[in-house]
C-alpha cells in the first residue's frame, strides 16, 4: 500500500528517480512555451479567427438549441435575478438550466457583455477545446511531474482533440460541434481539480480552491462531477494516514457540494419529473473505442504501466504519479459498465478514459527523456510537439469541414432565406401563440441543422414541442410520439417508448392535447399525405417547406374537462401515461395522480384499468374560457369555478396557483385544477428545496470565507516568524 506521504526520493539519491520539484529554468520554460504555441497554431489552424469572429447564428448538432437556451438564460432570466426558470418553448415547457448544466452558457453570457452575441456564442462553445491543453499542463505540475512531463501533456491532448472517431461522447472537438461543449468544459474542470485534489491531499492544504473547482465542475456538466467525485476514492484506497485523509477529502467534497447547493438540491429532489434516457451505445467498430490517431497513445500509456508495475526498483515518487494516472482510466471504464444502473449515457465515460491515457502516455514518454542529457530533454517539447501534428493532421478526416459549416453560420446556408421567411413572416407569434411542429427529417440540414426548427421559440415566438433537452420534462416520450406520427424518418430515442408508424389521421388528436395549430413539412411524401387529408388545411408554400393548419383544436392552453378524470393511486405514472396516450378512446378521460396527502378531488371516476375502457361521467358542455400564456405565467378566466379545467403545459411540482386549491398531474403529464374562483393564476416560483439548496450554498460560502481567513492568517504569521 502507498502512503500519500510518504517523502519522495531525489534524482541525485537515486539515478533512475523522478525529481520530486524542479522549477524549469528560462530553457525549460521557453521549451514549454514553443510546444504550447505550435499546440494551439494547430487549433486555430482549424478553428480560424475569422471563423470565429464572424458575427453569425452557430450551425450544426444540438447548437442551435444550446444557442436558444443561451439567449433565453442573458435576454430573461438573468435580468429578471433567476439561473433557473420555466422555458415555454420546447417539450410543452420545461425548466430550463434546473437539469441541465449551466456553466457554459453563463460565461457565454458573460462574453456577450462585452461582445457581440453570435460571436461570444462561439466563443463559449470552443473554451473547453482551448483550455484542455492549458488545463493538463497545469495539472501535471500541480501532481509534482517534472519537465517535460506537464509540456507533453499539453501537446498530446491534440490526437484527443482532433479524434474523428465519434462525435458524441464529449470532449473533442466533433463532439463539441455537435453541442456538446459543456462536456468539454467540464472535462478541463476535471483535469485542474485532478491536480489541485493530489495536491492538496498530500499537503492537507487547498481545501477550499478544491471545493471551488468541484462546484464548477458540477455546474460544468454531470459526467465530469462523477468522475471527480469517485477521484477522492483513490486516496482513501492508498494512504496509511485514513482518518487525516477522509477528513480532508470530507471537507473537500461536503464544501464543494454546499456550494453547489442552490443547484443540486433542486436537481435531485425534481429529478422524479424528468425522463431517463439510459442507452447503451451500439459500436460499429472497434476503432471507435481505439481510433487509430490514438493508437500512440494507448501503446505508451499501457507499456508505461506495464514496465512500471514490472520494476521491482522503481522509485515510490514515480509509482505515485503512475498509479494515480491510471486511476481515473480505471474509474472511467468501470463507469461505462454501470452507467445504464444510473440512468447515463454509458459512451460520455469512454471520453475520459481516452482522454487520461493522454496523461499517461505524457508521463511514460517524459519518464524516458529524463534519463537523456539535458539539451535533448529541454528539446524534446517542441519537436514532440511538430511530431504531434504531423501524426494527428492526415487523420483529421471531415472535422475540418464541419467546423466550416458551424461557424460558418446558419446565414450561409442553402436554405437559411426561407427558414428565416417561415419564422419571421409565416409564424410570428409569442408564447400565447397555439404550438407549431414539424416533420423529422434530415433536409432541415440544409437550414444549418436537422434541429433548426427547435429555434422556432426565438426566430419566430412559437412554442414548439422537440428540442435538445430530452430529459428535462416529463411530456418529452409524448413528444417523439408525435413525432413519429408525421414522418416516415422518425429519430425515436427513448427506447423504453415504442414509437408509431406515419399516420397523420392519428395524429390530429394528439396535436390538439399539445395545442398545435401548425405543421411544417419539407418531404413530397408528408405533404402530399397532409394536402389530402381533411383534417389539415395549406396555410403557405415556401421554398421546399409546406405550412398546414390543423383544423382541430381552438388554439387555447386551458379547456375545461368535457369528461372527469380518472382517479389512479398506484402504478408506474409515467409507464402508464405512455400507454394511455396510445388509446384514442382514452385521451378525453385524462388520468389523474393525486400526490401523496393531496385531497382526492370530488367526481374523479375509478381507474379499473386500460384495458377496460373509460368509465365516462359527462360535465356541462357548456363553459366559456379565456386564457392568456407569459413565460412563466398562465391566466385565465373561466364561467365554471368547480369544474376540472386542464391545462396544456408541463407539469412541475415548481408550479403555484392562485384562485385554486391545488395543482393536478393527469395524463399526458400535464396541470389540472379545480378552480375557486372566476379567475385563475399560475406562476412558476420557488418551493423548499430550493429555499434549501440556497441555504446550504450560504453555508458553502461562509464555510470558504473561513478556510480563506485561516489560510491567509497561517500565511502571515509564517510570514512574521521568518521575515526575508
Amino acid at each position: 500500500m502507498l502512503d500519500v506521504h510518504e517523502s519522495r526520493r531525489t534524482a541525485s539519491a537515486e539515478p533512475n528517480a523522478v525529481p520530486t520539484r524542479r522549477y524549469p529554468g528560462w530553457v525549460e520554460r521557453g521549451s514549454t512555451l514553443l510546444a504550447l504555441l505550435l499546440t494551439y497554431g494547430i487549433l486555430l489552424w482549424y478553428l480560424t479567427p475569422s471563423l470565429l469572429l464572424k458575427p453569425t447564428i452557430t450551425a450544426g448538432g444540438d447548437t442551435v438549441a444550446h444557442y436558444v437556451a443561451a439567449r433565453y438564460l442573458r435576454d430573461y432570466l438573468l435580468p429578471n435575478g433567476k439561473l433557473v426558470g420555466w422555458m415555454p418553448g420546447n417539450f410543452a415547457g420545461y425548466p430550463l438550466f434546473l437539469f441541465y448544466f449551466p456553466l457554459a452558457f453563463l460565461l457565454i453570457a458573460g462574453f456577450s457583455l462585452l461582445i457581440s452575441f453570435p460571436i461570444a456564442f462561439k466563443l463559449g462553445t470552443v473554451a473547453g477545446t482551448f483550455g484542455l491543453p492549458i488545463a493538463s499542463l497545469v495539472a501535471l505540475r500541480w501532481i509534482g511531474c517534472p519537465f517535460p512531463i506537464p509540456a507533453l501533456g499539453a501537446v498530446l491532448t491534440l490526437p484527443f482533440l482532433l479524434n474523428a472517431g465519434n462525435s458524441m461522447w464529449g470532449g473533442n472537438i466533433p463532439s463539441t460541434l455537435a453541442g456538446e461543449f459543456s462536456h468539454s468544459l467540464s472535462l478541463v474542470l476535471v483535469v485542474l481539480f485532478m491536480g489541485a485534489l493530489y495536491r492538496g491531499v498530500r499537503a492537507r492544504r487547498y481545501a477550499g480552491w478544491c471545493a471551488v473547482l468541484f462546484a464548477l465542475t458540477g455546474l460544468a456538466h454531470g459526467y465530469g462531477m462523477v468522475i471527480a467525485t469517485g477521484l477522492g476514492l483513490y486516496f482513501i484506497a492508498v494512504t496509511s494516514e485514513f482518518r487525516a485523509t477522509f477528513l480532508y477529502l470530507a471537507r473537500v467534497y461536503v464544501m464543494g457540494g454546499l456550494l453547489l447547493g442552490f443547484w443540486l438540491v433542486p436537481l435531485v429532489w425534481y429529478l422524479p419529473y424528468t425522463t431517463g434516457f439510459p442507452i447503451t451505445w451500439a459500436f460499429t467498430s472497434i476503432l471507435e473505442t481505439v481510433p487509430v490517431v490514438l493508437w500512440p497513445i494507448i501503446v505508451i500509456a499501457a507499456v508505461t504501466v506495464g514496465v512500471t508495475v514490472r520494476d521491482k526498483f522503481a522509485d515510490k515518487g514515480w509509482l505515485r504519479i503512475v498509479y494515480f494516472l491510471t486511476y481515473p482510466v480505471v474509474l472511467s471504464v468501470t463507469l461505462y459498465f454501470v452507467s445504464p444502473w444510473l440512468n447515463l449515457v454509458d459512451v460520455r465515460f469512454l471520453a475520459f478514459a481516452q482522454f487520461f491515457l493522454v496523461l499517461l502516455a505524457a508521463a511514460g514518454i517524459g519518464r524516458i527523456l529524463i534519463g537523456l542529457p539535458p539539451s535533448i530533454r529541454r528539446a524534446a517539447p517542441p519537436i514532440i510537439a511538430a511530431m504531434t501534428i504531423a501524426w494527428v493532421m492526415p487523420q483529421v478526416s471531415f472535422i475540418p469541414k464541419w467546423i466550416q459549416w458551424n461557424y460558418e453560420g446558419m446565414e450561409h446556408t442553402p436554405w437559411w432565406r426561407y427558414f428565416l421567411v417561415v419564422n419571421s413572416i409565416a409564424l410570428p407569434g409569442g408564447p400565447h401563440s397555439p404550438r407549431v411542429v414539424y416533420q423529422h427529417s434530415v433536409l432541415h440540414d440544409k437550414a444549418g441543422t436537422i434541429r433548426a426548427f427547435e429555434a422556432l421559440p426565438l426566430f419566430s415566438g412559437r412554442s414548439t414541442l422537440e428540442g435538445a433537452y430530452m430529459q428535462s420534462s416529463p411530456t418529452s416520450p409524448f413528444v417523439f410520439y408525435i413525432q413519429s406520427e408525421l414522418t416516415d424518418t422518425p429519430s425515436c430515442p427513448f427506447v423504453p417508448y415504442k414509437c408509431s408508424p406515419f399516420d397523420p389521421e392519428r395524429a390530429l388528436r394528439h396535436l390538439e392535447l399539445f395545442n398545435v395549430k401548425e405543421v411544417i413539412a419539407v418531404t413530397d411524401k408528408v405533404k402530399a399525405a397532409l394536402s389530402s387529408n381533411p383534417g389539415y388545411r395549406e396555410e403557405s408554400e415556401i421554398g421546399p417547406y409546406k405550412i398546414f393548419q390543423v383544423r382541430q383544436g381552438n388554439g387555447q392552453y386551458v379547456v375545461p374537462l368535457r369528461y372527469q378524470p380518472a382517479l389512479v393511486t398506484d402504478g408506474d405514472w409515467k409507464r402508464l401515461t405512455y400507454d394511455w396516450f396510445q388509446k384514442p378512446e382514452w385521451l378525453e378521460v385524462p388520468l389523474l395522480f393525486p400526490r401523496p396527502g393531496d385531497p382526492i378531488p370530488p367526481g374523479t371516476v375509478p381507474f379499473r384499468g386500460l384495458d377496460e375502457g373509460p368509465m365516462t361521467q359527462a360535465l356541462s358542455p357548456e363553459c366559456h374560457v379565456k386564457d392568456a400564456m407569459g413565460y412563466e405565467e398562465v391566466r385565465f378566466e373561466t364561467e365554471c369555478p368547480g369544474r376540472p379545467h386542464l391545462i396544456k403545459v408541463s407539469y412541475h411540482p415548481k408550479w403555484h396557483v392562485e384562485g385554486a386549491d391545488l395543482i393536478y398531474l393527469v395524463s399526458p403529464a400535464f396541470m389540472l385544477v379545480y378552480p375557486t374562483a372566476g379567475h385563475v393564476r399560475l406562476v412558476f416560483g420557488n418551493r423548499w428545496p430550493d429555499y434549501a439548496g440556497r441555504a446550504a450554498t450560504a453555508v458553502g460560502i461562509t464555510w470558504l470565507l473561513a478556510e480563506a481567513l485561516v489560510f491567509l492568517s497561517r500565511k502571515r504569521y509564517s510570514s512574521l516568524e521568518n521575515p526575508s
